[in-house]
This record gives C-alpha cells, sequence and structure tokens, in this order.
C-alpha cells in the first residue's frame, strides 16, 4: 500500500550527500526536517476526526513523521505494529463488503466513501519542498567545491 515518492537520481544524490562532511550537509538535513514537517502538519489537520460517528481519534494519533537517521529521508504515515490499520480504507474508501465473523455470522458492510488528507497534504507542499530541498543541495554542494579549492 505504501506509496513513495521518487526524483530521479535520488538514490545517487543521497550517496553523495552521504560523504560529504555534517556541517556542510546539515542545511540539507534542515530542509528535508522542514518539508516532511510541514507535509506532517497538514496531514494531521486534516485527518478526519471525532466529528465522524464511528471515529476513535486513532488515526490521528498513530499518524507520524519520522526522519531517517542520517536526516537524508522523511516519512509521514501510520506503519509497524503500532500503525492505525484503517489509514489505507479512510484515505482511498471502502467497497461494500462482507466480514464473516468468528461465530459464522456474516455482517454486510456499506462501504464508505473516501477521505484524501494524507496524499492532498503532499501534493499541497510538494513543489515548495522539491525548491527548499533543491536550493540546500546547491549551496551543501557549493559549500563542499569551495572547500576543495573551487573544483566543482
Amino acid at each position: 500500500m505504501a506509496r513513495k515518492s521518487a526524483v530521479s537520481g535520488g538514490r545517487a544524490l543521497r550517496a553523495a550527500l552521504r560523504k560529504l562532511p555534517i556541517d556542510i550537509k546539515d542545511g540539507v538535513t534542515q530542509a528535508i526536517a522542514q518539508a516532511g514537517a510541514a507535509i506532517f502538519t497538514d496531514a494531521l489537520a486534516a485527518a478526519p476526526g471525532p466529528e465522524h460517528p464511528y471515529a476513535t481519534g486513532e488515526l490521528k494519533r498513530k499518524l507520524r513523521l519520522m526522519i531517517s537517521r542520517n536526516g537524508l529521508q522523511a516519512r509521514v504515515g501510520s506503519w509497524g505494529k503500532r500503525r492505525a490499520r484503517h489509514i489505507h480504507l479512510v484515505e482511498f474508501g471502502a467497497a461494500p463488503h462482507d466480514i464473516r465473523m468468528p461465530d459464522g455470522g456474516v455482517i454486510h458492510h456499506p462501504g464508505a466513501p473516501a477521505q484524501p488528507f494524507l496524499f492532498p497534504a503532499y501534493r499541497r507542499h510538494r513543489a515548495h519542498s522539491v525548491k527548499l530541498i533543491r536550493a540546500a543541495v546547491n549551496e551543501a554542494l557549493s559549500r563542499a567545491a569551495a572547500r576543495q579549492g573551487g573544483k566543482p
């Protein structure tokens, strides 16, 4: 179910950035954290909450932002053992279906309309995040080149 946004050359760029000294790539890690935080904040605000009759608040409680150890990746969503198992059903909706119960009975679920909150937040912040990260990468590479005696 997980969808990732991809940037062409992203893997090679992360490998190159890992080799840079910490003080040079610091701006890049800050830009990535800032972009991730903006998407997380927007998604959290837009996530369905207690106004829905069946909502328990679990989705908002379990939505989280994770920055990788090296600071070069940000992830927003719900994952792991303590994830909100229904996040995809809220984001994309559910078709009518039958739920088989342990006692042999069947519950007819009427389905649920999509209530997208995560991907719209990503789309709203994507252009600004790309500009922010691109500027930070260019700055980091310029500083690294200056340390190497001006060689690009």
